[in-house]
């Protein structure tokens, strides 16, 4: 049997094809793998940065409602002292006024 050149350049480029095909196949799954690991990746860390940042907001939230309602405590001491003071007046002014009144 001689040897044909033409069918072994066509076994030859077929085997090259098809090895070709076979790699970039092989390496369009694995980029794919890492793109699809790479997006968990992402998504994973958008997921904890948010979660951080709402425990962030939620802490700020919580020291707001504090210093609010301290804020309230001491008016309230304010207004109480206030009231003491006018209660004081009040009874200044009734004594003073009694006393000139029974003269």
């Amino acid at each position: 049997m001689k040897f044909d050149a033409t069918v072994a350049s066509l076994l030859l480029a077929l085997v090259c094809a098809v090895s070709g095909w076979v790699v970039w196949w092989f390496n369009k799954i694995q980029f794919d793998k890492e793109i699809a690991t790479q997006k968990a990746a992402d998504a994973a860390t958008k997921a904890y940065a948010a979660k951080r940042d709402f425990e962030h907001l939620k802490g700020n939230q919580k020291d707001i409602s504090t210093g609010i309602a301290l804020g309230f405590d001491e008016m309230e001491k304010r207004f109480d002292a206030l009231d003491r003071d006018i209660l004081e007046i009040k009874a200044h002014i009734v004594i003073r006024g009694g006393a000139t009144d029974h003269k």
